[in-house]
């Protein structure tokens, strides 16, 4: 998706590299750059949280928010089933790509992407528990997520960015009774508590997948492309693992060729070991992201950036 412009001898550096076991960055060919995370960045949602991927100002900086609501079932829909609607917006001072309508068509397939991955059973999130009365009130999540910078490794930062940001939501409690209408037929009514300190965790939300993105470069493949190896890319397939090390999910990037089956082979079984360690670094970023305070950083957006 890069637009950046890489001269021959510089396209040849990249490709050689990664084909002899070596990174421009110094990373080796399984290695992800540096993740920054932080949650409860939105203090009028659900659930929020901020995932870089490198440095800052050289990384991918993507914020999400949860918006929880309640949607009253029409004909047509699951009977006792919640939904999460996913939608991606990359900010135009991400890239210079993306002023005006630039950034329409990765919007889209952002979008596509996140939705397939953590709207359904494939997420690991029981949908039934987000119903409310089986053909009448269920909850809605809406995840909303704003790209403020791109420099290689957009739907990796999202994906972490999503799951914490899922992870920290809280919603409010729901009290369902039954209620006898002047008929003497018993109705189920219920009633949203309107309480800061009485809320819940999304049931089954642990088992939210992480994703490894690899990119295809000469004749080997490497995750977490810089933008310079995005340029020189020629093919990418993002992969979605579970915690119990599942793939669940597979999207490929926007590149006109495709894996061939020997290397798609390699690509599976080496997702599955890379997801083992991501899911204990994204528990040790998570944890130290929760023991922050509300008062311990600046809540503005440029004296956050530096703690950031």
């Amino acid at each position: 998706m890069t637009s950046l412009i890489l001269s021959p001898s510089e396209q040849d550096f990249i490709t050689r590299g990664v084909e002899k076991g070596f990174r421009a960055d110094g990373r080796g060919s399984l290695d992800r750059r540096e993740v920054t995370l932080r949650t409860n960045m939105i203090s009028q949602a659900n659930g929020s949280a901020r995932c870089r991927i490198g440095h800052l100002g050289l990384g991918t900086d993507v914020l999400v928010g949860i918006k929880a609501e309640v949607n009253t079932w029409s004909p047509g829909e699951p009977e006792s089933s919640g939904s999460i609607v996913c939608n991606v917006e990359c900010s135009p001072s991400a890239a210079q790509e993306f002023e005006g309508r630039g950034a329409e068509d990765l919007n889209v397939e952002l979008t596509q992407t996140l939705d397939r991955m953590f709207n359904g059973p494939q997420s690991g999130i029981d949908m039934s528990k987000l119903c409310i009365i089986p053909k009448q009130a269920y909850w809605v999540l809406h995840v909303d997520a704003l790209v403020l910078d791109v420099k290689g490794g957009i739907v990796d930062a999202l994906v972490w960015a999503t799951r914490a940001a899922l992870l920290s939501t809280k919603l409010p409690r729901v009290v369902v009774e039954s209620v006898a209408d002047e008929d003497g037929n018993l109705q189920c009514e219920f009633d949203v508590v309107d309480d800061a300190e009485d809320q819940v965790a999304i049931e089954g939300v642990e088992n939210l997948p992480l994703s490894v993105t690899f990119n295809q470069i000469g004749k080997c493949f490497v995750i977490d492309a810089s933008e310079q190896e995005e340029a020189v890319t020629q093919a990418s397939l993002t992969v979605a693992v579970s915690p119990q090390l599942e793939i669940c999910a597979a999207q490929k990037g926007g590149f006109l060729r495709g894996f061939p089956p020997s290397l798609l082979s390699e690509i599976m079984q080496a997702a599955r070991r890379v997801a083992r360690d991501e899911f204990a670094k994204f528990k040790e970023l998570y944890v130290a992201a929760a023991s922050y305070q509300a008062g311990d950083e600046p809540s503005t957006g440029s004296t956050f950036l530096g703690a950031f």
